[in-house]
């Protein structure tokens, strides 16, 4: 769940006319979604998400470190490290499915207030959405991903137009595909119409999702 200064926020911004509007075809395969972004005016996001690269640079430091030296005291690196290892005998779409399964398991749900935290403050406490986003963030790049092939997504829920839900994406090839916390399987982003695909997070900033219109038709066309 996301905190309720921004979800208050984005709610109002966004409102109910996510209804009336649908996804681009031409642009479908290229951009998660099949929708463009541009950069966003969020000032309150693009400060979490700031914050949130200093803490995943010091964790990528730490697992690094604990790759490295014999004496690591971070139990969390040390399991992140376990579940990319195991992972990276895998490939394609083994890999971020073994990746999803393991992350989802390792951190206990709650329905209390978390904050925004690191990757590794994730993997040592309960959590939520919040939490095995961002673990997963880290754990698909200490995984070979690359920067630009990884995104964290802000969504809203279609079915509960209040409730605001964090997931990654990662691109397969021109499909992107969600790894959430909400389930085990992984499907390609245009396809998730439980979701209405509201910002997106990496290593270029903060974009907020361009929706188009829907054409309206014309009385006796």
């Amino acid at each position: 769940m996301i905190g309720t200064k921004v979800r208050n926020h984005l709610i109002g911004a966004v409102g109910l006319v996510m209804a009336a509007f649908t996804v681009s075809p031409a642009s479908a395969g290229m951009e998660p979604f099949g929708l463009e972004a541009v950069s966003s005016k969020s000032s309150s996001l693009i400060m979490i998400w700031r914050e949130l690269q200093l803490k995943l640079a010091k964790d990528e430091a730490e697992v690094s470190r604990c790759r490295t030296e014999q004496a690591c005291n971070s139990p969390a690196a040390r399991r992140l490290i376990a579940i990319v290892d195991e992972a990276r005998r895998l490939g394609g779409r083994q890999l971020f499915g073994h990746l999803n399964r393991s992350i989802n398991a390792a951190i206990p749900a709650t329905r209390a207030y978390v904050p925004w935290l690191s990757p590794l403050a994730a993997l040592g406490r309960s959590g939520d959405c919040k939490s095995y986003a961002i673990a997963k963030y880290l754990a698909l790049g200490e995984a070979g991903v690359a920067a630009g092939d990884r995104r964290l997504v802000m969504l809203r829920v279609a079915a509960l137009p209040a409730e605001l839900h964090l997931a990654v994406l990662v691109r397969d090839g021109e499909s992107w595909l969600i790894l959430d916390n909400r389930t085990l399987t992984i499907v390609d982003s245009t396809a998730a119409r439980q979701y209405v695909p509201l910002h997106e997070f990496d290593e270029n900033g903060v974009r907020d999702f361009r929706w188009r219109p829907e054409p309206t038709a014309r009385l006796g066309a």
